[in-house]
């Protein structure tokens, strides 16, 4: 049944203006989807309003009108990303399929404008899918307080940590740096910059920086690793030998 309704939305995204069907006509195209017919759009929505109101479904598809709405400024819009995908239907169907799943779990109006953006990030520059992925998993897992902190922290910013920090470091959009005074300063991570790049700012332009659109334009982040026994061993041996001034013995102790 899933299946019939990806490959009707799917078909109604490549063929037809979303846009002529805004207001109470989008109930067209809720009709032609949950019936996984493009062919319904034609005719008349009424009773559809009655068969599908209850509440999963109506927020449901108040946030998915959002979406596409946000997503599509145009029918050409449409057009160009339906060409992103090679083989015919089948990779583009897939990934309205996994649209449909990520919109169902967005649960603010803020975050289908955000992942609305990060999807015109995919349609209009050259944002990896991969990225993409993970940076619409972001806009899922954080709340819309985390994502506003986000949201108005500067590209190149230095805070001193905090509860939101902490949080947010957690998830690996924030990152440890050294402050002037040798003390540790938390700055914006790859993926968080990612994100603002290609979600939360996206509408802002880059202000003269590079748009990260993938796993490659990224660096792994200042992550302690544990010391091994050779460098432990190594520190007591420098340390012993700054105190005592000497050599050190087989077991590593001062003669």
């Amino acid at each position: 049944m899933l299946e019939q309704q990806v490959t009707a939305l799917t078909a109604i995204l490549k063929d037809r203006d979303i846009r002529k069907f805004a207001g109470d006509s989008f109930w067209s195209i809720i009709k032609a989807v949950s019936f996984g017919d493009p062919a319904a759009l034609a005719e008349a929505a009424d009773d559809m309003k009655q068969l599908i109101f209850h509440m999963p479904a109506v927020l449901f598809w108040d946030k998915m009108q959002r979406y596409l709405f946000g997503t599509f400024r145009s029918y050409e819009d449409q057009v160009r990303m339906a060409q992103k995908f090679t083989r015919e239907n089948a990779d583009y169907a897939a990934f309205v399929k996994k649209q449909m799943h990520l919109v169902n779990e967005l649960n603010d109006d803020r975050k289908i404008d955000d992942f609305a953006q990060l999807t015109r990030c995919y349609l209009l520059t050259e944002l990896d899918e991969a990225l993409y992925d993970k940076l619409a998993r972001y806009l899922n897992i954080c709340t819309a307080g985390e994502l506003a902190y986000l949201r108005a922290f500067g590209y190149d910013q230095r805070s001193a940590l905090n509860v939101m920090i902490s949080a947010l470091y957690q998830y690996g959009l924030f990152d440890q740096t050294q402050d002037e005074r040798g003390g540790t300063a938390y700055v914006l991570s790859g993926f968080g910059k990612a994100l603002k790049l290609c979600s939360l700012n996206f509408d802002e332009g880059c202000g003269g920086m590079e748009r990260i659109t993938s796993y490659g334009q990224l660096t792994p982040l200042n992550i302690a690793e544990p010391a091994s026994m050779d460098e432990i061993e190594e520190m007591f041996h420098d340390t012993f030998d700054s105190v005592g001034g000497g050599g050190a013995d087989s077991c590593g102790l001062p003669e």
